[in-house]
């Protein structure tokens, strides 16, 4: 039975094992390497004016949003029972 070896394995024969040990010492160096973090979450976080600020149109979809369907539903059951 004919063994297939390709040659980017470290099977081959013609890969050196210098080669081989460099690629693999590289690939957890790549992983252990920390990524790049912002100085400080606090800095990033928004201000405590700038959380709390609400817009009008967030509160008329609210209201809207609950009065509409609610008048639907009273208006159905009225019909309904008439």
């Amino acid at each position: 039975m004919n063994s297939i070896s390709f040659p980017l394995s470290p099977f081959h024969p013609f890969t050196t094992t210098a080669a081989f040990q460099a690629a693999t010492a590289i690939a957890p160096a790549v992983i252990a390497s920390p990524a790049f973090a912002a100085d400080s979450i606090i800095q990033a976080m928004p201000t405590t004016s700038l959380a709390l600020e609400v817009q009008f149109g967030a509160y008329l979809a609210v209201l809207l949003g609950t009065f509409f369907p609610c008048l639907f539903l009273v208006n159905l059951y009225i019909q309904t029972e008439s």
